[in-house]
């Protein structure tokens, strides 16, 4: 009897354990309404985008600032380089036009499980992405940490291929305590990454005429040039007796043509970084020059290809006349003559902002500028070979040739005692023709008492 009453009392002290611990999580972690918490549509509301002036966003690896310098947006990890206009409009316009699908209570202690606990934090788990919105003054405006990624497949805007993406968000405000939003969007551009804020617009070469390239060694420097825009293959200057541009080897036509970079480095690194590099200057047939500077380093173990440029155009002023033009087709020549150079006028002043900065791009983009004289050069052909003949010995055709095959074949050695014949090939022994005999001569030996010349006759 005794054994059941504290068996019974043992249950009655676990249910209780378990129903605390469940009002506790609740407690902690509850849809509830609060003071302070009530549902609302947007995630800011009354955000007034152009009050700011900085955008800082941390994560536990990494930070970056991005500041609004005039009428331009610049990153200041990277210098002052310009930002993306373009990213800074799509990441404030989202945080201004986002709504609240739903709402839930988290304690502080557990802010940790649903990843929104702010950079910083002594000993923190489940740090999240801190954005904070500052104006002139360098003023916080807004602030809010985002938290881990979430998948719904009851909300009505759910994909087909298993739910759409959320997001948990805790806006950093008394006014909201500790309450976490879910919204319907990632925020994929509010990275903390400096080089994803970069203006990634580059420099564009367009109908190369001719490409000089000086290296470090006078021998590996080159120069190769083409007759006109419409030409396909370029030529080796100063060619040496035997010497030719092999055009596969090297692509000149597209060279720089619209070119990428991945990063940009800091000024005081760009002396540095340039050491020992090579040197190339592009004319087109449009007047542009650009001065490039190219070099391979290895960093940390790891292969880094650099560059720098610096532009400069000579652009026509005027239209040349055109003699007998009719003044229907000069009024259109003229008005397509200033579009043009318009045009390139914006082309040069944009491209004129990219000196002075030196760029990691990939090793496709300055491989043709790294290649040395000898490795562009098609392979010498032999001395004496026939017209169209290739210096490996081949037909016309580039079938092998057969005659040089056969008069390579040797014949066997001969055994001792017997004669080499002249020919690569024995000969098949010829059977032996025995005459018939004669008239009148003996049918076993062929003898006649006499020979005849039919008998003679017989043997040849």
């Amino acid at each position: 009897m005794k054994k059941i009453i504290i068996l019974l009392v043992v249950l009655v002290a676990l249910v209780g354990a378990a129903l605390y611990q469940q009002k506790d999580r609740k407690s902690r972690l509850s849809t509830g309404s609060r003071k302070g918490t009530d549902l609302r549509e947007l995630l800011i509301p009354d955000f007034d985008v152009n009050s700011v002036q900085k955008i800082r966003i941390k994560d536990a690896q990494d930070e970056v600032n991005v500041v609004l310098s005039g009428t331009t947006w610049t990153v200041a990890e990277r210098g002052g380089y310009e930002a993306s206009f373009d990213k800074i409009s799509r990441a404030l316009l989202a945080l201004k036009e986002q709504k609240i699908s739903r709402k839930q209570f988290v304690g502080k202690e557990s802010w940790g499980k649903v990843g929104v606990q702010p950079p910083g934090e002594p000993n923190a788990y489940g740090i999240g992405t801190l954005v904070e919105l500052l104006d002139t003054k360098g003023n916080i405006k807004k602030s809010l940490v985002l938290g881990g990624n979430v998948t719904s497949s009851g909300n009505q805007n759910a994909s087909p291929f298993g739910g759409n993406s959320e997001r948990l968000v805790r806006m950093v405000n008394p006014d909201d305590g500790e309450t976490i939003w879910t919204v319907g969007n990632t925020f994929a551009d509010l990275e903390s990454k400096a080089d994803t804020w970069l203006e990634k617009a580059f420099f564009d070469v367009q109908k190369v005429k001719s490409v000089e390239v000086t290296a470090a060694k006078p021998e590996d420097s080159w120069k190769a040039s083409r007759p006109d825009a419409e030409a396909t293959e370029f030529t080796l200057e100063g060619a040496k007796p035997g010497e030719k541009l092999d055009n596969g080897k090297t692509n000149l036509t597209s060279l720089l043509s619209s070119p990428t970079f991945n990063d940009v480095l800091v000024k005081d690194k760009a002396a540095a970084s340039l050491k020992d590099a090579v040197k190339a200057k592009l004319v087109t047939f449009e007047g542009f020059t650009y001065n490039v500077q190219a070099v391979k380093k290895n960093v940390d173990g790891t292969d880094k290809y650099y560059l720098s440029v610096t532009i400069s155009a000579d652009l026509p002023k005027e239209r040349a006349p055109v003699k007998d033009e009719k003044p229907e087709d000069k009024k259109t020549n003229d008005e397509a003559f200033a579009a043009e150079k318009k045009k390139q006028e914006e082309k040069l002043t944009a491209e004129k902002k990219l000196e002075g900065w030196v760029y990691e791009v990939t090793e496709y983009t300055v491989s043709n500028l790294l290649k040395k004289r000898g490795e562009i050069l098609a392979e010498p052909e032999t001395k004496g070979s026939p017209v169209g003949v290739p210096a490996t010995g081949g037909s016309p055709t580039g079938l092998p040739d057969v005659k040089k095959m056969l008069e390579g074949l040797k014949p066997a050695p001969a055994a001792p005692g017997l004669t080499t014949p002249a020919s690569p090939l024995p000969e098949a022994p010829k059977p032996e023709i025995k005459p018939a005999p004669a008239p009148g001569a003996n049918p076993v030996t062929g003898e006649k008492p006499a020979a005849k010349p039919a008998a003679d006759a017989a043997k040849k």
